[in-house]
């Protein structure tokens, strides 16, 4: 299976950010508008986004998606019990602030 990888709004994470080691399409955008959440997305099956909020409604649109990797502390930007019910995974992108939170 190739999954498909969308940044929602790349232009507010400074970070480099390491391709995946699986077969996999790649598309950023600098900002996304909650009207375009839905276009933007079809047929992803991997969202990455910081500050785009995710809700049911928007969710409930989006059959393919899988997983959803918010690139920011938390994960209050999405709805996680839509998220549970409908099998999509929510976690923090990998190694997301791994020095800076155990300074803290």
């Amino acid at each position: 299976m190739e999954h498909s990888i969308v940044f929602l709004d790349r232009s507010t994470l400074r970070a480099q950010l390491r391709p995946p080691k699986f077969t996999h399409s790649y598309k950023e955008y600098p900002g996304t508008a909650p009207g375009e959440i839905v276009d933007r997305l079809q047929g992803a099956t991997i969202a990455i986004t910081n500050k785009v909020p995710m809700r049911a409604e928007t969710l409930s649109r989006l059959p393919a998606l899988k997983l959803i990797a918010v690139a920011a502390t938390g994960t209050d930007i999405i709805d996680k019990a839509f998220c549970k019910a409908h099998g999509i995974a929510v976690s923090n992108i990998r190694n997301y602030a791994f020095n800076t939170v155990p300074e803290h």
